[in-house]
C-alpha cells in the first residue's frame, strides 16, 4: 500500500457507544475525479496515540473500479476528520 493521506468525506455507523465504524465514503483521485466506496470488509479497527493525538486505524477492503483493494482509514478524534491513509 502506498500512502497518499487524503480528506474523505464518512458516513459512519455507532453500535452502542463504541468507536465510529466507516459505512462508506467519497473521496477524490490525483485527477480530481470523485469516487464513492461501500466499505465492504474491515479487518482491524485500533485505537493508536499519533504525535500525541488520538486516531482510530481501520484495515480494510472493498471493490473500487472493479477491483478488490486494501487500504487504511484514520480518524483523528480532536479534530474530527476522516482520511484515507493508504491505498
Amino acid at each position: 500500500m502506498k500512502a497518499v493521506s487524503r480528506p474523505i468525506d464518512t458516513v459512519v455507523v455507532f453500535c452502542g457507544g463504541s468507536k465510529p465504524l466507516p459505512y462508506k465514503f467519497r473521496y477524490k483521485d490525483a485527477d480530481g475525479n470523485s469516487t464513492e466506496v461501500l466499505v465492504g470488509r474491515i479487518f482491524i479497527a485500533e485505537k493508536q496515540k499519533v504525535a500525541g493525538r488520538q486516531v482510530f486505524v481501520y484495515d480494510c477492503q472493498s471493490s473500487i473500479s472493479g477491483r478488490q483493494r486494501r487500504y487504511q482509514l484514520k480518524y483523528h478524534v480532536d479534530d474530527q476528520r476522516w482520511e484515507i491513509y493508504k491505498m
